[in-house]
């Protein structure tokens, strides 16, 4: 009896096996134990715990005694050392916008503006005489001379 050839399905779920074993193995290789030598994994992170066992004095916040003791001095009342309770927020004062005076003239007012020109050049026809101009609308072509 000749040996039999495994199926194309069965090669591609073997190959897919191997992958996720070398998957589990990486993640279990680099984050599942700890380090031998007390240095973090590559690519990962210290926990804020882990680092202040490791050395104390690095992570401890910097503390200003004088200027601890200055604001202790403050002499405030219940209200304003009570953290939970809700202040009104005092609006910065308004100060009134005043209108530079309008200077009077005895000119006239002037004409409003002709309304713009919706016309675009086409093209420029030059003949023995003077050039006509070809503007469109969009819709039509206009003809026309200088001065037209």
């Amino acid at each position: 009896m000749p040996a039999r050839k495994p199926s194309r399905e069965a090669l591609v779920l073997v190959a897919l096996v191997a992958v996720l074993v070398a998957v589990v193995a990486y993640q279990v290789y680099n984050y599942g134990f700890p380090r031998v030598s007390g240095q973090p994994a590559p690519g990962r992170q210290d926990s804020p715990r882990s680092a202040v066992e490791r050395d104390p004095a690095a992570s401890a916040l910097e503390l200003r005694l004088v200027a601890l003791r200055a604001l202790a001095a403050m002499p405030l009342t219940p209200s304003q050392r009570n953290p939970f309770i809700e202040r009104p927020v005092v609006p910065p004062p308004v100060r009134p916008v005043i209108a530079p005076p309008v200077p009077e003239s005895n000119v006239p007012p002037q004409p409003p503006p002709p309304p713009p020109i919706t016309l675009k050049l086409v093209g420029i026809v030059q003949g023995a005489g003077r050039p006509i101009a070809a503007l469109s609308d969009g819709r039509d072509i206009f003809y026309g001379r200088e001065g037209d």
